[in-house]
């Protein structure tokens, strides 16, 4: 187990290898402790899980503690080395801080978020040509109507659909739960299509054996480079599609509503219900007043 010397040794020496003065190295690891020393004040089970509602949160108390734009600037700098450290590490597989203009706090605006309607929409006009398209159709549905993150969508395998039962079932990991949703009527039969016509077809192509549901065109295993080619499409056919994050704040933002927090909970596969409670309506409200009122902070 990696004790918090241990941890800030290994942290110490990643910013020594970007050449950072020992004095900078030390302003950058006491401001982290501090940092960590806030996470646990809040109750928050570990730092890993800190999200950007969380990083708000801090924003706060340190305006709170008379903190001048510029100190707060600089807190956030050295918090980014610190959650960029932890992606490399495999502790951590998105950043909070880095959507996070330091320079007089700028932050992106929180993105439109979608009804039930709208997703359905933006899956039924997604027109699906060739194997790749039969695939992408796929893989939009399970962020649409099941909101997978890109790195559950890639763990698939022929394995975890339950075609029988009409659900997929997605496997937990250290940060996230496992649980088996049910797919829609439109999505089995776009599943199916492509099982018996698509992922044939790429696997003839690429030459590859595997058990993967979803098979890349290139010679890799991962599906980045899909994923980021769909999100593409997306953005063209709907100008108010931004990324994958706000999509799936969507899905899991409507289940908030129509299933009520323990079950969105469980849908999403969150480990704590703190996290499900980010996506509550009300919440949702106040984070916009947040930005509103650091965007920039005057």
């Amino acid at each position: 187990m990696r004790t918090m010397d241990n941890e800030m040794n290994g942290f110490d020496y990643y910013l020594y290898g970007k050449r950072l003065k020992e004095a900078t190295r030390k302003s950058i690891i006491k401001q982290v402790q501090a940092f960590k020393q806030w996470v646990e004040a809040e109750q928050i089970p570990d730092v890993t899980e800190v999200s950007y509602n969380d990083v708000m949160a801090y924003v706060k108390y340190c305006t709170t503690q008379n903190n001048a734009q510029k100190t707060i600037a600089i807190k956030l700098t050295f918090l980014n080395h610190y959650f960029m450290w932890l992606i490399k590490e495999g502790e951590m597989n998105e950043n909070p801080v880095s959507n996070i203009k330091v320079q007089g706090i700028r932050r992106k605006k929180l993105h439109h978020l979608f009804t039930t309607a709208e997703l359905e929409l933006i899956y039924q006009q997604y027109e699906a040509t060739r194997s790749t398209g039969a695939r992408n159709r796929v893989i939009l549905g399970l962020v649409v109507y099941q909101s997978l993150r890109m790195e559950e969508i890639t763990q698939l395998t022929l394995k975890d659909l339950q075609l029988k039962e009409g659900k997929v079932h997605v496997r937990g990991s250290r940060k996230t739960n496992s649980r088996a949703l049910k797919l829609e009527a439109q999505q089995m039969v776009d599943l199916l299509e492509y099982l018996s016509n698509g992922r044939k077809e790429l696997l003839e192509q690429t030459g590859k054996h595997t058990d993967q549901l979803f098979i890349s065109s290139g010679t890799g295993e991962q599906l980045f480079n899909t994923m980021q080619y769909l999100l593409k499409q997306l953005r063209n056919q709907h100008t108010k599609v931004m990324d994958w994050k706000q999509l799936r704040a969507s899905v899991i933002s409507n289940w908030v509503k129509v299933h009520g927090l323990r079950k969105a909970q469980y849908m999403a596969g969150h480990k704590y219900v703190s996290s499900t409670e980010a996506y509550k309506q009300h919440d949702i409200d106040g984070l916009r007043g947040d930005i509103d009122q650091f965007h920039p902070i005057q």
